[in-house]
């Protein structure tokens, strides 16, 4: 079983080593990080520039999400302790008797054709493509669709269930319904099976096939043409105008960390805002601007120069994380003899829209650095709060990344408590400022697979 306790960073990779087998030799190389431990409250002696600070990467404290990681530990209901890997899904599916209710939807994502599987990550992997997140708190999962059934288990907020289908059972006054999921687990080396009313829960599922669409789509847009990317973090290369005397343009794109698209190569004319990352197809340029095309994006539009990089631009695309920011979760793809292969999906957590925070942005994006840490600050200060292990840098601020770590106060002194491997609240609802929460030990695998210069992270509805 994977432990999942706060520990020091020396002994991480240890503890590491308690996971499946045939991952050891993956994570045998995890590293201590260049953390600096021994920090006065506000930073003042840190030798990190200013500029290499990113704003507090999360929208929950981590001490909420502990919280609810230890309810669900404690309730046996993390991913680990319940989900049912793909491969045991389909022989439950083919192996089920026949349903008595009517089967309003059936859930049986698969793989496309067009793809392969040869995961290279398996720390989480048994997990069904299919699965039903939990919403409440104390939800009955019942032998058979309905109240007057015996409860065969009671499960806290942020439980994932595998799915099979939606099924017409009895109405329910409170939920104004008569849809019950059909879900399924494990327990005791079993496989049980069982209903909730669906007003108690989100089906989610892993879009392999949008996935791919999208991963062939631009990698035809970079063998099709010159490719370059918006560069402007932190607004290094000038603040772009306001719009309509706003920060946000009518897409919602930000102000902040973009460059301005017009539609005609003058800034007179009009614009929306491209974000910092942003892959783009440079077809022309004149007066200062380039001509390019946006992958997903209608139109033409002319950006100035100074806002254009080409450093590191794939001229062949090899690798490629797409990230769902609707189901919360990811899909890793090389591109190996011709075709594209999944070698690794889990779940993820992306940004949330709130003061200090932002949504990670939907797009396709460069796969610009990546730092085997970096620190954050506390919203709308410039405090240190803690840190973020193996993160990679696509857009602005934001990062693929670990569990991040908050820094603990002893004597007016931060102390790293030690990297963590999991939270119960990964893949479930928006809850950091625009980066991608992954478990540690899979942001370490990224870190260590990624080639800058050959991948892109794509980053879907």
């Amino acid at each position: 079983m994977m432990r999942r306790y706060l520990v020091p960073i020396a002994i991480f990779a240890v503890l590491l080593l308690g996971g499946c087998t045939a991952s050891k030799k993956a994570y045998s190389e995890v590293s201590s990080l260049p953390i600096a431990v021994n920090l006065e409250n506000d930073g003042s002696n840190d030798t990190t520039p200013a500029d290499a600070l990113e704003d507090n990467i999360n929208d929950e404290t981590v001490e909420k999400d502990l919280e609810i990681t230890e309810k669900l530990e404690k309730s046996s209901c993390t991913e680990e302790q319940l989900l049912v890997e793909q491969s045991t899904a389909e022989a439950c599916r083919e192996s089920l008797e026949q349903l008595q209710q009517t089967i309003v939807k059936e859930y049986k994502t698969v793989l496309p054709e067009a793809m392969d599987i040869a995961l290279k990550y398996e720390m989480y992997h048994l997990v069904s493509y299919d699965y039903l997140l939990i919403l409440s708190d104390g939800v009955n999962v019942r032998e058979k669709p309905g109240t007057n059934s015996k409860v065969l288990k009671t499960v806290p907020a942020y439980t994932k269930l595998s799915l099979l289908h939606e099924i017409q059972g009895q109405y329910i006054e409170g939920a104004k319904s008569d849809i019950w999921y059909r879900v399924f687990w494990k327990e005791n080396d079993q496989v049980q099976y069982g209903y909730v009313i669906n007003r108690l829960g989100e089906p989610r599922r892993f879009q392999f096939d949008k996935m791919l669409a999208s991963i062939e789509t631009l990698k035809q847009k970079i063998e099709d043409g010159t490719m370059g990317f918006v560069s402007n973090q932190r607004n290094r290369n000038g603040s772009p105008p306001a719009y309509n005397g706003k920060n946000q343009d009518v897409f919602g794109n930000e102000r902040y960390q973009s460059a301005p698209g017009y539609a005609q190569p003058s800034d007179a004319s009009d614009f929306r805002y491209i974000p910092d990352g942003t892959l783009v197809s440079v077809t022309g340029e004149k007066n200062g601007f380039y001509e390019v095309g946006i992958t997903g994006v209608d139109g033409i539009f002319w950006i100035p120069q100074k806002y254009v990089s080409f450093k590191n631009v794939p001229e062949a695309l090899s690798q490629v994380i797409a990230v769902d920011r609707r189901n919360q979760n990811e899909g890793v793809f090389e591109y190996t003899e011709g075709r594209w292969r999944l070698i690794s999906y889990t779940f993820a957590t992306t940004g949330v829209k709130a003061k200090y925070k932002y949504e990670t942005p939907l797009g396709y994006f460069m796969a610009i650095e990546k730092k085997p840490s970096f620190k954050y600050v506390e919203d709308g200060t410039t405090n240190i709060a803690g840190y973020a292990p193996y993160a990679i840098r696509f857009s602005g601020g934001g990062f693929i990344h670990g569990v991040p770590v908050d820094y603990k106060k002893e004597n007016g002194k931060l102390v790293d408590p030690g990297m963590r491997e999991y939270l119960a609240t990964i893949g479930s609802t928006p809850r950091s400022h625009k980066c991608v929460r992954n478990y540690t030990s899979h942001a370490k695998f990224l870190y260590d697979w990624i080639e800058i210069g050959k991948s892109a992270v794509i980053v879907i509805e």
